[in-house]
């Protein structure tokens, strides 16, 4: 039963009996006059003509745009709503996320007593740096949720004392956005600590392909400095690399990728880009593959995703235990994991890792049958084990039963849910401390007191005021029914080592202006 609907069951009582009284009510002739009170006469006054002003007024001064009243309360997204372009397919999930939470939050009262809006600023890919000087510009109190390739471009605009706006995005993906002293997000991404969980996991399972690696970047800056970030923390998970290429964002060979690859003996892959330049790679690989009859390539169902004989189920207690998991949070949604349905996987001879890009429910279903070697990174718990996580469902049912009925589940959108939660707790923090004020001033500084916080059990524990990432993550691989965990093996959990986490060296500067004075990396 929907959550909309639970509400609309529940609260029927109470509308039948106030319709109940409105009819009562109206059989009745109501006496609108009140008691009658005698006055005397009172005499009639000759009014008293008014001067004429002759003082010309002078310039009116424009009124102070907070995006805050004692009704309203209204935020700002910046998201790539232009689909259909050359460089991502837009974020348009994080657009709908914000109006799904917006939804949530004014359906339990409003935030501090206010009604939520929300305003789209379109990007258009490319115009990021317009998008933020408008917002800037506009009456909204905050950013929030935002999501935008180049959400470099106009930080500048942003932390000026003109505009200064508090910023809980859902993900800052370029080195200027994470080093914002006003940005804050509810699973951060730091310029010189990174995840190496996921290469040390599969070089220690995988130690022929981890030796053999190859990776290719987009000719992009965003996407470089990501890349060299993932190489220098995989190289310290244990990865060698044994090939890297650049590709162009149109019209790229990947044919010619493949064969390149081939011809360096790569066994493993790791990808940065986005899920659809994944898809044109892989394919292009399976049709080499078909090429080479003696080559051995893992169908879907033998291999790394072969289930092993036996009982497994204490040793994966013992080794959760080991790896500092999360304890189990996980039942069912829609399409839920049979606990037959996780897999540990065997050794097998290539493997290809991608990241968050590469989780979305209709990209599991285009890639499924072109090789079971394909693992998933992601830092959060996936849609297919909400149990009792109250806000994982609570994204799932508002974004489809107020929002958008088709609209797809992914972790764009809950990573927009996310660090809308952030604000949340940021607004009541400066609400609290103020005695019920509330400035942009007083949220930015909230912010900065939020160094423990887990996004109400989204994702593993971060301090986003000093844009500290989370250790936890887990691993995913797509089958023709679906995403399966592949490790940890058991439902709920993540892999929390505190090592999964490694200091950068090398690349820590990479897309950062030192000369700049808001150049810190404080998210």
């Amino acid at each position: 039963m929907g959550l909309a609907r639970i509400l609309r069951i529940a609260i029927a009582p109470f509308v039948l009996t106030v319709a109940l009284a409105l009819v009562v009510a109206g059989c009745k002739t109501p006496d609108l006059r009140g008691p009658v009170v005698s006055s005397p006469e009172l005499a009639t006054p000759t009014p008293t003509p008014e001067p004429l002003d002759t003082v010309v007024p002078g310039p009116t001064v424009a009124p102070v745009r907070s995006g805050v009243s004692d009704e309203v309360i209204r935020i700002g997204v910046i998201a790539d709503g232009s689909t259909g372009n050359a460089v991502t397919g837009g974020s348009e999930a994080a657009w709908l996320a914000m109006r799904a939470w917006a939804q949530a939050v004014n359906s339990s009262g409003g935030l501090g007593g206010r009604d939520v809006e929300v305003v789209l600023f379109d990007t258009n890919v490319f115009d990021h740096r317009a998008a933020m000087r408008k917002a800037c510009e506009s009456d909204i109190f905050a950013l929030v949720g935002s999501y935008a390739l180049f959400d470099g471009d106009g930080v500048d605009i942003l932390n000026d004392e003109s505009c200064r706006l508090p910023d809980f995005p859902a993900a800052a993906l370029s080195p200027d956005r994470r080093a914002s002293p006003v940005t804050f997000v509810s699973n951060p991404t730091s310029n010189t600590v990174w995840q190496a969980g996921p290469a040390q996991y599969l070089s220690d399972r995988f130690p022929d392909a981890a030796g053999a690696v190859g990776t290719v970047v987009l000719d992009l800056p965003v996407s470089f400095y990501r890349a060299q970030r993932d190489i220098e923390a995989a190289t310290a998970g244990g990865f060698n690399f044994a090939f890297e290429a650049t590709a162009d964002v149109i019209d790229e060979d990947y044919d010619a990728l493949a064969s390149a690859m081939l011809e360096a003996n790569v066994l493993g892959i790791i990808w940065s880009a986005d899920s659809n330049r994944l898809t044109e790679l892989l394919q292009a690989r399976a049709d080499l593959f078909e090429q080479l009859p003696t080559f051995e390539f893992p169908e879907p169902g033998d291999g790394p995703l072969a289930t092993p004989e036996g009982d497994t189920s204490e040793t994966d207690a013992e080794d959760a235990a080991d790896a500092g998991e999360t304890e189990p949070t996980a039942d069912a949604l829609e399409g839920p994991l049979d606990e037959g349905a996780v897999e540990e996987p065997a050794e097998g001879p290539t493997f290809v890792l991608c990241g968050v890009d590469c989780y979305s429910q209709s990209w599991a279903a285009e890639v499924a049958e072109l090789g079971s070697d394909l693992w998933v990174s992601i830092g959060m718990l996936p849609f297919e084990e909400p149990g009792d996580n109250v806000e994982l469902v609570r994204y799932v049912l508002f974004l489809r039963e107020e929002v958008d009925e088709e609209a797809e589940v992914d972790l764009i959108g809950l990573s927009s849910w996310a660090s809308a939660l952030l604000f949340e707790e940021a607004v009541n923090r400066a609400m609290f401390s103020s005695g019920g004020g509330l400035s942009r001033e007083l949220v930015i500084e909230s912010a900065r007191t939020i160094t423990e916080w887990d996004g109400r059990g989204l994702h593993g524990p971060t301090n986003p005021a000093e844009g500290i990432p989370s250790p936890c993550f887990l691993l995913m691989s797509p089958t023709p029914s679906g995403w399966i965990r592949r490790h940890p093996a058991t439902q709920g959990t993540m892999d929390c080592d505190s090592d999964n986490l490694v200091e950068l060296v090398e690349s820590a500067t990479l897309g950062i202006d030192p000369s700049r004075p808001d150049s810190a990396d404080s998210s």
